[in-house]
């Protein structure tokens, strides 16, 4: 880059034997190069001037892309603008040390990984960035969008604490039941007369009654097949921590049989609440048989109060050895009784998936929601949705966008 010579190198000179006209002449040069600057960030900039005191330019140069280049693609405006306006004062003279960015609560593999070098050209100078002072991506970022397939036994357990901390919140719903209130938009008959009798039969107010506000039950349908593969416990503790959020939760297993285990997931350890669970379930990595094991769900006495009204997850690929019938008479009659309908299966996240396996193609067409659950990022977004949030489709089978 050009050094600034003749007037402009003189005027450059003098203002910065000036704090307060050096910081409004960078300030300007800063955004004729596209860097937006405020006023706050002037004054914050002339504050940290005074605050080095005998500062020499790779100071000055880090002071001001603290103060300034607030976000990472203004980086290379903020140096150009600098070796702009200082570049007579660049040298080779080492960098300070910078604080060293928190990168959460695996820092310490990040300090091992291996990153490219990164400089910035500085006047004539080229400066090479210290190791501590580049933008490193969080650990925990890394891991909500890696694929539980994929992880190593430590990136597990890692994962498993950040499903435990989920903040999970569950739909609510206008129940048919009424009960007493203040105010309300059904008149309370036996509540009126039961007070008029204290009054002597003056009507000095009327009772009132509202429906009841309670929680959308979710009945969680998870696959136990081989399959499945590593999926299946970190789903299981997902559904651990969903039947610990509400009280209108059930959870089965489906796989050669269907098993439910619900009060083993109200442990309150996930540990000892997926022990009680592999107690429970018979079939871990075997087959599966998702017509029978939905049928059996829909013939039990119980099936019908688990299921109307609810929002269902089934957690499956899709892989099924019954006959392709047997799973659409179910899914129908699911579809049917059910609030809303929703499918996660791992294979999705591939883009070149196509659900063409005949118990996935036989379920599609009743399905509503169809999504990937292969990653943290995806069991968050499934989050969303039970809490009442948006959804990416509208009430209604989901078989013509896969067609």
């Amino acid at each position: 880059m050009e050094l600034l010579t003749g007037q402009r190198q003189e005027k450059v000179t003098e203002d910065r034997s000036d704090p307060a006209q050096m910081c409004t002449g960078f300030a300007a040069v800063l955004r004729r190069c596209g860097v937006p600057v405020g006023t706050s960030q002037s004054i914050t900039f002339h504050a940290a001037v005074h605050e080095l005191g005998d500062f020499t330019p790779a100071e000055l140069f880090w002071a001001g892309r603290a103060v300034f280049a607030t976000d990472t693609t203004a980086y290379a405006a903020y140096a150009s603008a600098f070796a702009e306006y200082f570049s007579e004062s660049v040298s080779n003279e080492d960098l300070p040390a910078a604080a060293k960015p928190p990168v959460g609560i695996f820092a310490e593999e990040a300090e091992e990984a291996e990153r490219p070098p990164m400089n910035l050209e500085v006047g004539e100078e080229l400066l090479e960035l210290p190791e501590e002072a580049r933008v490193l991506a969080s650990e925990v970022e890394r891991l909500r969008v890696k694929s539980f397939a994929l992880m190593t036994e430590q990136e597990r357990q890692e994962s498993a604490q950040i499903i435990r901390h989920l903040r999970l919140r569950l739909d609510r719903r206008p129940s048919r039941r009424r009960t007493t209130a203040r105010t309300g938009p059904f008149l309370d008959m036996r509540g009126t007369l039961r007070f008029l009798l204290s009054t002597d039969g003056e009507p000095t107010r009327l009772c009132r009654r509202r429906r009841r506000i309670r929680q959308r039950p979710i009945t969680f349908l998870l696959d136990v097949s081989g399959s499945m593969g590593a999926n299946v416990h970190a789903v299981l503790r997902f559904a651990h921590a969903l039947a610990r959020a509400g009280e209108h939760v059930e959870v089965f297993t489906v796989g050669v049989r269907l098993h439910r285990v619900s009060d083993a997931l109200r442990s309150a350890s996930a540990d000892r609440a997926l022990e009680l669970v592999g107690q429970i379930v018979s079939d871990w990595d075997g087959g599966t048989r998702l017509g029978s094991s939905f049928s059996e769900l829909l013939q039990r006495s119980h099936g019908h109060n688990t299921l109307r009204g609810a929002v269902i997850v089934i957690c499956s690929d899709g892989l099924d050895h019954d006959e392709p019938e047997i799973l659409a008479t179910a899914m129908d009659r699911l579809h049917r009784l059910c609030h809303r309908l929703i499918w996660l299966n791992p294979l999705k996240s591939d883009p070149r998936y196509e659900p063409l396996a005949r118990g996935m193609a036989a379920a599609l067409p009743y399905i509503d929601d169809f999504r990937a659950g292969h990653n943290i990022a995806s069991l968050e977004g499934l989050a969303t949705v039970l809490a009442g949030g948006k959804t990416n489709t509208t009430k209604g089978p989901v078989s013509e966008r896969h067609s």
